[in-house]
């Protein structure tokens, strides 16, 4: 994702170690020779960036991504991670805007849909939700899966659109559709965005 210098391959070895053991305090420790190096310092940043998500500091990692953005622009992990990041500290209306401008210029992201709808259901924009949930779901099947599960959508469990778009997909029948009200939001627990897929296993 970002280049990393034959001769700081190792030490990065170390930090995604100890970051795949939860141990993002230890990976802080190490990552400062990548940083103060400039071939390395974009991955040193992502590096850090997920150290920090981890402790849940999404304050201090925004000063990396907004680095990182300047090195990378095209890496949507950036804008995602950005996004990521911004809701958790309470800015649903930067995030939001974080991804409309990725959508911009990568408007078949499915991800960045699924994450803009989330947003959204959370700032109380069910029409913008439901909208940016049907494309995201129109681009990837998978989604209507996600949905049905995914607690930021518990305020449009009970609009018939978003039922609608779920049953279109076949993810569920009509009278399971409430299902997803108890499911824990673990994605505070998950190293998400880094390795992002879907949206990094919770990346919303």
């Amino acid at each position: 994702m970002f280049p990393i210098p034959p001769a700081h391959q190792r030490l990065a070895d170390q930090v995604d170690g100890w970051l795949d053991l939860r141990c993002p305090d230890k990976a802080l420790a190490l990552v400062g020779p990548m940083l103060a190096d400039a071939g390395a310092r974009a991955a040193g940043l992502y590096l850090r960036v997920r150290a920090l998500v981890r402790l849940g500091d999404y304050p201090q990692a925004l000063p990396d991504l907004a680095e990182l953005a300047k090195l990378h622009p095209d890496e949507s992990w950036v804008p995602l991670t950005d996004a990521f990041c911004r809701k958790r500290t309470g800015d649903l209306r930067g995030a939001a805007d974080v991804l409309r401008r990725l959508l911009q210029r990568d408007h078949k992201n499915a991800t960045a849909h699924f994450n803009l709808a989330c947003y959204l259901a959370l700032a109380g924009d069910q029409d913008g939700a439901i909208d940016a949930l049907s494309l995201a779901c129109g681009l990837d099947a998978e989604h209507r899966l996600f949905a049905r599960d995914e607690p930021d959508f518990d305020s449009l469990r009970t609009d018939e659109r978003f039922r609608a778009l779920l049953r279109s997909g076949g993810a569920a029948e009509p009278d399971d559709l409430d299902a997803g009200f108890d499911v824990e939001d673990d994605d505070e627990d998950d190293d998400a965005p880094p390795d992002a897929g879907r949206h990094g296993h919770r990346l919303n």
